[in-house]
């Protein structure tokens, strides 16, 4: 698989994770962080690379800091 759209699958993963984590449905996700419903779904389902200022809107919608996404994805990515 091509890197980039291994981040990405991975990215989707990490926040799929997170968002039930905190028990959020991703409409609620996406009205705290002012984003459309399916555009959080082409991101967990691994359809887009979110810009960083999307990472950090996510971050703060699900209370987390930026580097735990940095952290988790690289996890992912070694195993």
């Amino acid at each position: 698989m091509e890197e980039k759209k291994q981040v990405q699958k991975i990215f989707g993963q990490v926040l799929k994770g997170l968002r039930k984590a905190k028990n959020l449905k991703q409409a609620k996700l996406a009205e705290i962080c002012r984003m459309d419903e399916t555009y959080i779904s082409d991101l967990e389902r691994g359809n887009y690379m979110p810009s960083l200022y999307t990472i950090l809107k996510l971050a703060t919608g699900l209370e987390i800091g930026i580097e735990r996404f940095a952290k988790e994805i690289e996890i992912k990515l070694k195993s």
